[in-house]
C-alpha cells in the first residue's frame, strides 16, 4: 500500500495550531492586563486613583522626582508646616512658591506667614495666597530672620523692625526682650517628609495611564502595544481560518 502525504492545507493547520496557541497566551495576557488598567483608569475618580500619591522609591527614581533640597519641619500639628527650598507645604499640599529660598513659616492671627529675603508672605488657614509684601509696600529688606513677640518682627541688614496688629506698616525698633526667631522642629524626621513631597508630584492614575498606553516602557512602550495589536489581528485570523478548515461538512439527505 502507498502512504499518502499529507496535503497542504493539513501541513499548514499543523503548522498554525501550535502558533496560534503561543501567540493567544502572549496577547491573553497582555490584554488581560490593559483590560483591568483601563477598568482601574475609568473608575480612578472613584477609586481615588486621581489623589493617591505613589510612595514607592523606585517608581520616584523612575519617573526622575528628585528628593527636595532643604527640607524643615516648623509644626508637626494639627497640620505639618514644611519648607523646602522656595516653596511652602502644608501637609502634602503645596501652597506656595516662594522668589527666593523660604527663611521661616509661622501662624499668626489664624493666617500662615511665610518670609524669604525680600517678601513676606500672607496666606488663609487653608492655603490660598492672600497677599505678598515687598519693598513697594513697605515692607524692609535684606530680610535674616522672622520672629514673633506679640507682634511679628523682621531681622533685617538694615536693624529689627516690628509691625502692626494688621500687619501693614513696618517700623525700626528695638525689642523690650529676647526676641524669640522662627526656627524648624529640631530632631524632626525630614526623610518622611521628603518622601511625603515627592510622592504627593505622581499619582496612581498617571502611573496607570502610562503603563496602560505602553509609554511606562519608554520608547519602546508604544511599539509593544502596537506588537500586541497585530498579535490580536493574527490571532483572530488563524482562529477563523482553522475553524473553517475544521467546520464539519453538512451532507444533503437524499430523498426518498
Amino acid at each position: 500500500m502507498t502512504r499518502k502525504h499529507p496535503s497542504l492545507r493539513v501541513k499548514l493547520l499543523r503548522q498554525l495550531r501550535p502558533w496560534h496557541r503561543r501567540i493567544g497566551i502572549f496577547s491573553t495576557l497582555l490584554v488581560i492586563f490593559m483590560a483591568v488598567s483601563g477598568v482601574l483608569i475609568n473608575h480612578s475618580n472613584q477609586l481615588s486613583l486621581d489623589t493617591a500619591p505613589v510612595k514607592q522609591s523606585w517608581l520616584l527614581d523612575y519617573y526622575g522626582i528628585k528628593a527636595p533640597k532643604d527640607v524643615h519641619l516648623y509644626q508637626q500639628s494639627p497640620q505639618q508646616l514644611i519648607s523646602a527650598s522656595n516653596q511652602v507645604w502644608l501637609d502634602d499640599k503645596l501652597i506656595l512658591e516662594a522668589n527666593a529660598p523660604v527663611l521661616a513659616v509661622i501662624r499668626y492671627n489664624e493666617m500662615i506667614v511665610a518670609v524669604d529675603n525680600s517678601h513676606l508672605y500672607l496666606l488663609s488657614q487653608q492655603g490660598e495666597l492672600l497677599e505678598t509684601q515687598g519693598s513697594a509696600t513697605g515692607l524692609p529688606s535684606h530680610i535674616q530672620a522672622l520672629g514673633l513677640q506679640d507682634n511679628l518682627w523682621l531681622k533685617t541688614q538694615s536693624g529689627l523692625f516690628v509691625a502692626d496688629s494688621d500687619l501693614i506698616e513696618w517700623s525700626q525698633a528695638q525689642p523690650l526682650a529676647i526676641i524669640p526667631w522662627v526656627k524648624a522642629l529640631e530632631n524632626s524626621d525630614s526623610s518622611e517628609v521628603t518622601l511625603q513631597i515627592r510622592a504627593s508630584r505622581l499619582h496612581w492614575e498617571r502611573v496607570l495611564l502610562d503603563m496602560h498606553s505602553g509609554r511606562f516602557f519608554g520608547s519602546l512602550g508604544p511599539w509593544l502595544m502596537d506588537l500586541v495589536a497585530l498579535a490580536l489581528i493574527i490571532m483572530s485570523l488563524t482562529g477563523c481560518y482553522i475553524w473553517l478548515q475544521q467546520k464539519p461538512v453538512k451532507v444533503k439527505r437524499r430523498k426518498k
